[in-house]
């Protein structure tokens, strides 16, 4: 009896762990199951410059069912977004698709509004896979549902910008994100700099503010602290999670990082954020 109890669990234990092999094996394959291009489009409010053509290439051996659509994006202090369906401003064509085992997908993403553009706008081009089974199969089958998202940035007029891209396979292999934007660091404004308590311990925590017309994504950057003729350089690491950061056009974020081991806490501190040359 005793060897029969083992060498049922001995079997139990090894289903769960095929269970579990094959649905992260599968969580695998979602992640790579679609690829988009571009991830990044810029337009204007009219004119050519007015729409961009993405590609959406289905990399699996099985046909999937897709939808697009497209949001607002504001970002909160925290950095997460708020969205509202945005589908009176743009156009998509075809809204709905069913893309073929390795095929590929041409979508039309057209802008629509028709108030003046003053302030560089920001929205999500949304691609989701609907939970429809299209093929048959036996056995087990774990319906993974994914999401893809791409930004979209319309600028004003006569605001440079790169030309439409156009998606090949080749770019959507790569991958490749490019942010274009005149706003650089020394336009951003600090309106805080203060010590606080986190889940983590306590933390410096920068308040800054993007009073420019463009998004910037923060690479390549520092901030220098200063107080009482004192200064301290954050580089790298020391910017906790402010690095590669998004701050869109008139948007206020928080950002935590290691308190300086030089910093002391009595004195009123100011900070500049900087391009490194």
């Amino acid at each position: 009896m005793v060897v029969k109890y083992i060498f049922l669990l001995i079997i139990r234990c090894f289903i769960k762990f095929a269970f579990i092999a094959s649905f992260l094996f599968g969580l695998s394959l979602t992640a790579n199951a679609f690829q988009l291009s571009p991830v990044i489009a810029t337009l204007e409010p009219t004119g050519i410059k007015s729409e961009q053509i993405y590609l959406l290439t289905n990399t699996t051996s099985k046909p999937a069912a897709v939808q697009f659509s497209v949001t607002t994006r504001q970002q909160r202090r925290d950095g997460s977004e708020i969205r509202d369906p945005a589908k009176q401003l743009f156009n998509v064509h075809p809204a709905q698709v069913v893309i073929p085992a390795g095929g590929t997908q041409k979508v039309r993403l057209k802008w629509l509004g028709k108030k003046p553009v003053i302030r560089e706008l920001a929205y999500r081009f949304i691609a989701k896979q609907l939970p429809i089974k299209l093929s048959k199969e036996k056995g087990i089958s774990i319906n993974m549902v994914m999401t893809i998202e791409a930004a979209v940035y319309i600028k004003p007029a006569g605001m440079a910008i790169a030309p439409p891209s156009r998606p090949t396979k080749r770019a959507a292999q790569q991958q490749v994100n490019r942010s274009y934007s005149k706003t650089t660091p020394a336009m951003l404004k600090v309106a805080g700099v203060r010590v606080v308590n986190t889940p983590k311990g306590k933390q410096l925590a920068l308040t800054i503010q993007n009073p420019s017309r463009e998004h910037i994504v923060l690479n390549n950057m520092q901030v220098l602290l200063t107080a009482n003729g004192q200064k301290i350089l954050l580089r790298g690491r020391q910017l906790g999670n402010m690095q590669k950061q998004n701050l869109l056009a008139g948007s206020i974020r928080n950002f935590m990082m290691p308190i300086p081991a030089r910093f002391n806490q009595k004195l009123s501190w100011t900070a500049q954020v900087q391009k490194i040359r």
